[in-house]
């Protein structure tokens, strides 16, 4: 992600980037993909192009997308309750996301921001979504015979060498055996099998790999190397395996593989340090949470004991309901902890408390979990400080742009912005003021003009200073007969959940009758509303 334009990366590629971590996509090298089929693949591209184009109903395009994904993950891990646990992550990554897209806003290159949204957001989330998960969905009576992940799901850097997870996992396959590598791919070193060869040197090669293998290549791998060793005849290397241990060797294989993209991504982006800091974060949270999670899973056994003859069905029931219950009972103590947090901090109550000190009211108010993470966003706010101007030519900007009489008022803007090195970051403000000078004096034409300018850039940059202008846009649209355009502004303002004017009442407000019918009221010239 080198662009430089200042936002957020658009939905479409965060989703593609979702897909990629999972290693579903088939590559050139498996040209038998047993997971996705040729016209699986084909309706899958289609989908991610369709969500990239923003054109209508968003939503709707985003939640077949996951449909897809579900599949694609119940057909690829060998336990449902698994995918089951990674589908409920996605989706609460992509609301968290939308959350951060409608609020917050950025004054960051497209790189910078997505490392923000890493540590202050996505980490966390991760960690949250896996602990809390793993005890809803009773992940924990599946007995997987499966090590501590924070044992070999970070990858290791020592003298300038990086060990990920993936080789980990390998690792982890050929203890299980007590074998070596070349043992486990190749167990006949006498015999010209090319296909053992050529898995051996894709296990070595793990490190040195420009692109992952996908998690069909990984199966394939697995599935003939533990041919080859129940075929072998030689003690050694005979070995027999049953259907749990290869569902659990592949369920180890896919769990590795994403986290080797994620944290092979991190590390091209942002380098070493950044990635030592984000292992170091992940394991710290982890510490945390586990010792909520231990309370918890000991308070379901405790309630489970007071029946008989549960079945499986009734035994999840009680585990989701309660684990649910429990994180959102958390959640209410954690928000009225912060707003007494913000009481002390607004009234400077941690001006003469040292580090330690104030570290540890944080805590006080909202557990460890959460002060490490306000503690760790505040420290990466600090190394990405905002331009000094910023916050001036915001408050500038929009105020201008509600009482813009002239021309010239907006070129003085636009050359402030530029003196000032900001016209990247609040161009979209600019170009706003323009638009609104234009509308008033009736030129839908040269208003729709800067308006599209203005959305184009705000929408993953403005936060939740996008709202009127989100609506303005779409009268503008209407005004100058592009329907098109209309139904990409519509399609934006209902997934950001940003009301439309006048379509808020409809029955079906992104039906084509809804949307016809406010196309044509707002297209009236007589139909304007006061600029904002």
């Amino acid at each position: 992600m080198e662009n430089i334009e200042i936002s957020f990366p658009t939905i479409g590629e965060v989703v593609r980037e979702i897909f990629n971590c999972s290693g579903l996509l088939p590559q050139k090298e498996d040209p038998n993909n047993s997971i996705l089929s040729a016209s699986d693949k084909k309706t899958l591209q289609m989908q991610l192009k369709r969500l990239a184009d923003e054109s209508s109903k968003i939503d709707g395009k985003l939640d077949e997308l996951l449909i897809t994904l579900k599949k694609l993950l119940i057909k690829a891990v060998p336990n449902e309750r698994v995918a089951c646990l990674i589908m409920e992550f996605v989706e609460e990554l992509l609301g968290n996301y939308k959350v951060v897209l409608k609020d917050d806003g950025t004054y960051l290159g497209k790189k910078k921001a997505t490392q923000w949204f890493i540590k202050v957001y996505l980490l966390d989330r991760l960690v949250i979504s896996f602990y809390k998960n793993y005890l809803r969905f009773n992940v924990v009576d599946e007995k997987l015979n499966i090590p501590d992940l924070i044992s070999w799901v970070l990858p290791e850097t020592n003298s300038k060498k990086t060990t990920w997870p993936l080789a980990h996992a390998w690792k982890l396959i050929y203890s299980t055996f007590s074998i070596s590598q070349s043992a486990f791919h190749h167990p006949n070193k006498n015999s010209d099998d090319y296909k053992a060869i050529q898995n051996l040197e894709k296990a070595q090669s793990l490190g040195g790999l420009k692109q992952l293998p996908s998690v069909s290549s990984l199966y394939a791998n697995l599935d003939y190397s533990l041919e080859l060793l129940n075929k072998s005849k030689d003690a050694k290397t005979h070995r027999i395996v049953n259907a749990k241990q290869v569902n659990e060797f592949k369920l180890i294989l896919f769990i590795a593989r994403a986290a080797t993209f994620f944290f092979k991504e991190v590390q091209k982006s942002f380098g070493d340090d950044f990635l030592l800091n984000v292992c170091t974060h992940i394991k710290g949270q982890s510490g945390r949470l586990l010792r909520i999670n231990k309370k918890i899973g000991k308070d379901l056994d405790s309630i489970k004991a007071n029946y008989t003859d549960l079945t499986t069905e009734e035994i999840d029931e009680i585990n989701f309901q309660y684990v649910s219950r429990c994180w959102q009972n958390n959640a209410i103590k954690q928000e009225k902890g912060a707003l007494l947090l913000q009481e002390y901090i607004e009234a400077d109550a941690f001006k003469d408390l040292s580090e330690r000190e104030a570290a540890m009211v944080r805590i006080s108010c909202v557990g460890s979990f959460q002060a490490y993470r306000i503690l760790e966003a505040e420290k990466f706010n600090t190394l990405e400080n905002m331009p000094i101007s910023f916050p001036e030519f915001l408050v500038k900007g929009l105020e201008l742009k509600k009482r813009i009489t002239s021309l010239s008022q907006a070129k003085g803007y636009e050359k402030e912005l530029k003196d000032k090195g900001l016209e990247e970051i609040l161009g979209w403000l600019s170009d706003w003021c323009y638009a609104n000078f234009y509308y008033r004096n009736e030129d839908n034409e040269n208003a729709n003009f800067f308006y599209k300018k203005a959305f184009t850039k705000a929408k993953y940059s403005a936060g939740e200073n996008q709202y009127t202008l989100v609506n303005q846009y779409i009268e503008s649209c209407a005004k100058n007969n592009k329907y098109r355009d209309f139904k990409k502004a519509v399609a934006w303002a209902n997934y950001l959940g940003l009301k439309v004017r006048w379509l808020r009442g409809w029955d079906d407000p992104e039906s084509e009758e809804s949307l016809k019918g406010l196309f044509n009221l707002m297209g009236q010239d007589k139909f304007r509303y006061a600029q904002l």
